[in-house]
């Protein structure tokens, strides 16, 4: 039997062949190598962990569960754990709320967590990371023969509300991992880049692929997508696996990957979700670096199909545009079924089964093993066909059978974001969650939602919307919908028994007809929308706007950062994409007119932070407007002049912000000078200090499509569409009489 001695005898005999060759290598975020540990030194350290976790009382069939990010620690108590025959349970930690964390640790009933400190109140019997680097006592271990037992319980989400557990064994782990360094050809030569989290799935079972076949492993923090071929390159790895989001994320990095001169990889893996054909060619084509697809589930211990590495280069790159995945791994026995549980003829479609040593048990509990099995196979719920070129069974996949979303890699429950989406907002009757099509993730999480009797179904969406665009506590961020849509509940696919068929809503419904929550309005040229924290390349143009417009108040990328995740800046772009063409920055507050009227402008925006802004205040205050039209100016020497003088040169109309505000635009009436602040601001030259409070008098009863002439005033007329939506009482804008500084200095002149 393979590794009758255990994983700790296959470690161990590495440790004497080769002592010295590297085996985990900890990295800095650019991948640059911080710490190497050795075959010899991994044995040693693996038996000081199993020591301690016998010295805790820990034996076999006991649980432990991890809480921790990608570091050597995971993989070293994980190695040590599973050699003394204790299971470990890792905790989502990038994902996962303290909820679902606290749901794991209820479920698998670990009887110690290892892990960061922030996790330490989760489970009274906590040990903190750092202990185990701390480690320096050992003494001899007994370590546990053969790999037949219990070693991993891995969460996968379901079609039901809460994760299901898959429990693996040893053996489970060890056969898929064999059958890894098999297909992708490992060697002591070859050194692993870590970029998934070590707690899912795919980078579990490649580690252990990698010593299996003797290789090292490289661990940085975590993926970036600006570092991707600079971690490469500084850890020198030969080959990586990455989701289709990562593949995505690198056809714009090209100039990073020209920069690199060290390159060492000559493979990469690409799976835990569905793969774009059209991204994998261009990638492959941008960086000659074959790609290679490989499809499985965590119930399987990952692969259970893979893109051969020894196909000629017609039948690779044909194979690549028609996206398979590629052939069964020698332990899989895999089958397309049909309905009545039977292989189904080449070519023929039905449902990917498979069986063999590397197929879980079950799921924690008896009752979520119902229809997972059938026939002696695992039902993968993907639906696919098989085809032989060159005498040998290739797989394709069509879709999925099950509702389950695969979003960058991840599995996103519906039923689990649907009671989590109706707790949140009392006007949802019904709520369905569905995945749309991304180009960034694959997938991206989507709502159908229909609103209870009575609720006016626009402003209502658009109030979820605005919801969603804010951290919401019961949701977690990857997880919240992206795009919503409504529906009459009489417009709903059901079934027989009254059951709504998210998968029929999911081809139903024209991707078009969902709006993302990050819109606001459209006009004829324009879309308005709120500006993300997370769009960085949009984040980046709109803190040169901004910079141009203010100078020389600018302000830095850290603060742009704040300022955009406190406020609410709501921008400016073409109908089918484009640059900014302006943008607008809000606050929400209940301070009325006298109350900013005795307002400085740091004290309003928090120093431009916008901390001040409260998320469901009673009125908005607009306190930054830029357009790409705006010629910048410079400040002259004049002094601040009287506020009477002041209050006249407005009068007169030669300010042109002040003029801005005043013009009436579309339907939405001019604003109205309530009060001139002196000294409000008083680093603003072009203002000689002055910032003057407005108000924009009729909030639209109506929708307000924006119709007036330039994008700036379109601008106001989405601010004021914006009010009416969420029931704002009061618009005022703090702004500043720019032209003051030429005029009073030419006067004086």
């Amino acid at each position: 039997m393979f590794l009758q001695d255990g994983l700790m005898g296959h470690i161990t005999s590495l440790a004497k062949a080769m002592p010295d060759a590297p085996a985990l290598l900890s990295c800095d975020d650019g991948g640059k190598i911080l710490d190497t540990v050795s075959y010899s030194a991994l044995r040693q350290r693996l038996e000081r962990i199993g020591y301690w976790l016998q010295s805790m009382k820990l034996s076999g069939g006991d649980v432990i569960a991890l809480g921790m990010h990608n570091r050597a620690e995971l993989l070293l108590v994980s190695w040590a754990a599973w050699s003394l025959g204790i299971i470990t349970a890792p905790l989502d930690v990038r994902r996962d709320a303290e909820e679902q964390h606290l749901y794991k640790i209820g479920l698998t009933r670990p009887k110690l967590l290892i892990g960061d400190g922030k996790f330490a109140n989760l489970l009274e019997n906590f040990e903190d990371v750092g202990a185990v680097s701390a480690l320096s006592d050992a003494k001899p271990v007994a370590w546990k023969k053969g790999i037949e037992h219990p070693a991993l319980i891995l969460f996968t989400s379901g079609t039901t509300s809460h994760p299901k557990g898959a429990k693996l064994s040893l053996k489970n782990l060890v056969t898929n991992a064999d059958g890894i360094r098999g297909w992708f050809k490992i060697t002591e030569k070859d050194r692993f880049l870590v970029l998934l989290p070590l707690h899912h799935i795919n980078s579990t079972s490649f580690t252990l692929a990698t010593v299996l076949g003797g290789a090292s492993i490289a661990i940085p923090p975590a993926y970036s997508s600006s570092k991707f071929w600079p971690q490469l390159a500084n850890s020198q790895s030969t080959f990586t696996s990455i989701v289709p989001t990562i593949c995505f994320d690198q056809l714009s990095q090209e100039a990073a990957f020209k920069a690199e001169n060290n390159l060492q990889v000559t493979r990469i893996q690409i799976g835990s979700a569905p793969v774009i054909a059209g991204d994998a060619k261009k990638f492959i084509e941008m960086y000659k670096i074959p790609l290679y697809q490989g499809y499985g589930q965590t119930e399987t211990a990952l692969r259970v199909t893979g893109m051969p590495l020894e196909l000629d280069e017609k039948t690779y790159s044909s194979l690549v545009a028609e996206n398979s995945i590629g052939k069964p791994m020698k332990w899989a026995d895999v089958i397309i079924m049909g309905k009545d549980g039977k292989a189904l003829a080449e070519g023929e479609e039905g449902e990917l089964a498979v069986r063999g040593d590397a197929v879980m048990e079950g799921y924690l509990g008896d009752g979520n093993n119902r229809g997972a099995f059938r026939n002696g196979y695992f039902l993968t719920g993907d639906i696919g066909f098989c085809r032989k070129i060159n005498g040998e069974p290739f797989f394709f996949l069509k879709g999925r059978s099950k509702e389950i979303i695969i979003k960058g890699g991840v599995n996103i429950s519906p039923a689990s974001v649907e009671d989590r989406l109706k707790q949140c907002d009392s006007a949802i009757d019904q709520a369905y969650v569905v995945g749309v099509p991304d180009r960034r993730y694959g997938e991206e999480v989507a709502a159908v939602v229909c609103w209870k009797k009575g609720e006016d179904a626009i402003k209502a969406e658009a109030k979820l919307r605005y919801r969603l665009m804010n951290p919401l506590p019961n949701i977690r961020s990857f997880e919240v919908p992206q795009y919503i849509t409504t529906l009459n509940a009489s417009e709903l696919p059901m079934t027989s028994t009254g059951k709504v068929q998210r998968s029929v809503l999911r081809k139903t419904i024209a991707p078009e007809k969902f709006r993302h929550v990050n819109s606001i309005v459209s006009s004829e040229k324009y879309e308005f929308i709120r500006l993300a924290a997370y769009e960085k390349p949009r984040m980046k143009e709109a803190l040169e706007l901004f910079n141009r417009c203010w100078q020389p108040l600018v302000i830095d990328a850290e603060k742009l950062q704040a300022h955009v995740s406190n406020g609410f800046i709501i921008i400016c772009i073409p109908k089918g994409g484009g640059p900014i063409q302006s943008m607008i920055s809000l606050l929400r507050t209940d301070m009325g007119e006298k109350e900013l009227s005795k307002s400085t402008y740091d004290e309003l925006t928090g120093n431009l932070s916008m901390a001040t802004s409260k998320l469901y205040g009673r009125n908005i205050v607009c306190v930054s407007i830029c357009s790409a039209s705006y010629v910048p100016q410079t400040p002259g020497n004049a002094k601040a002049p009287p506020a009477s003088e002041m209050e006249k040169y407005l009068a007169s109309g030669g300010d042109p912000v002040y003029a801005f505000h005043v013009k009436k635009k579309g339907d939405i009436e001019g604003a109205k000078l309530l009060s001139l602040l002196p000294d409000a601001r008083p680093d603003d030259k072009l203002s000689l200090g002055y910032c003057m409070l407005l108000e924009y008098p009729s909030i639209p009863a109506v929708p307000c499509i924006p119709k007036s002439g330039s994008a700036a005033s379109q601008l106001i007329e989405a601010v004021m569409e914006f009010a009416r939506q969420q029931d704002v009482k009061r618009v005022f804008a703090f702004s500043r009489p720019a032209g003051s500084s030429e005029y009073f200095g030419a006067k004086k002149n």
